[in-house]
């Protein structure tokens, strides 16, 4: 047996460290694997995606995976409310919702819905305008397509959303092709150099693999979002990592990082503020009324 015990923070600060133990789960010669949860104390939608789509994929190498439960009780109360705890059965059907949260699910195609649930869980904790409600559902929607459309996945992808008491996160995962090659195969992109470089060109509107389609979007409208919120954001694929962190009156942080030990797909990791102040909108929707 394969024995992997992962770290007490389950959280995307500490992605190294996860991927590494799904990485080591997924390529192990042993025929059984263990993910040892029991150090653990905290778990968000990053490490959720993630180690779920490990499992699986785990599972579709021919390992039997079995799992040790974390002594605390507070966390096992959370893997079962998103769960965490179903991703043998690799469900795929209607979005479960609840005001703090929208449940781990492994979908196969484009789902609207799963995108409806994630904007209804935001504004129960954040005060958004139409325009910025809209813009958020087709960015989603965006992330889930580009997924599909161009990462190779056979997996599908694996998304979950939590609100906590001053943030909400939203986690998209996926184990295809990444970022770099998915562009790379683009003549006009062929000649980037390496994964953070590709990273941050696909954040830029318009940028896309889906050659003759129009796309690129869903990045460029969730970074406007997070400048006015002050959010931040992780993508991570391949060995690249990019954290951008919208500071208040500061501008933006880019922090580039490469991975010990890369991810074969791409992981989109979205933290909202929710501090329960402001009014969030786009400056073009309530424009300046002129007095003459």
């Amino acid at each position: 047996m394969h024995h992997i015990k992962f770290p007490a923070f389950l959280s995307v600060r500490f992605a190294n460290a996860i991927i590494e133990r799904c990485e080591q789960a997924i390529l192990s010669e042993e025929k059984e694997v263990l993910f040892d949860f029991s150090p653990c104390s905290f778990g968000d939608p990053f490490a959720i995606t993630v180690i779920v789509g490990a499992m699986i994929a785990a599972q579709a190498k021919g390992h039997k995976v079995v799992y040790r439960q974390s002594p605390n009780k507070r966390l096992e109360a959370y893997f079962a409310s998103i769960g965490f705890y179903e991703w043998g059965k690799a469900k795929i059907g209607k979005t479960k919702f609840a005001s703090q949260q929208v449940e781990l699910q492994h979908l196969d195609a484009v789902q609207p819905g799963y995108a409806d649930a994630v904007i209804r869980v935001l504004q129960n904790k954040i005060n958004m305008s139409e325009g910025i409600k809209g813009s958020l559902h087709m960015s989603v929607v965006e992330l889930m397509t580009n997924t599909f459309d161009h990462s190779n996945t056979v997996g599908g992808c694996f998304v979950c959303a939590q609100a906590y008491e001053d943030r909400v996160s939203l986690c998209l995962t996926d184990f295809g092709k990444g970022i770099l090659r998915a562009l790379s195969s683009v003549e006009k992109y062929k000649n980037l150099g390496n994964s953070i470089e590709a990273i941050e060109l696909a954040v830029k509107e318009g940028v896309t693999s889906r050659v003759g389609k129009v796309a690129g979007l869903g990045l460029t409208h969730i970074q406007r979002f997070l400048q006015v919120n002050n959010g931040q954001m992780h993508i991570l694929s391949a060995d690249g990592w990019v954290h951008w962190n919208f500071q208040a009156g500061n501008g933006v942080k880019v922090r580039r990082t490469k991975l010990r030990v890369a991810f074969e797909g791409t992981i989109v990791n979205i933290i909202a503020r929710a501090d329960g102040e402001g009014f969030y909108f786009f400056p073009s929707e309530y424009p300046e009324e002129k007095i003459f």
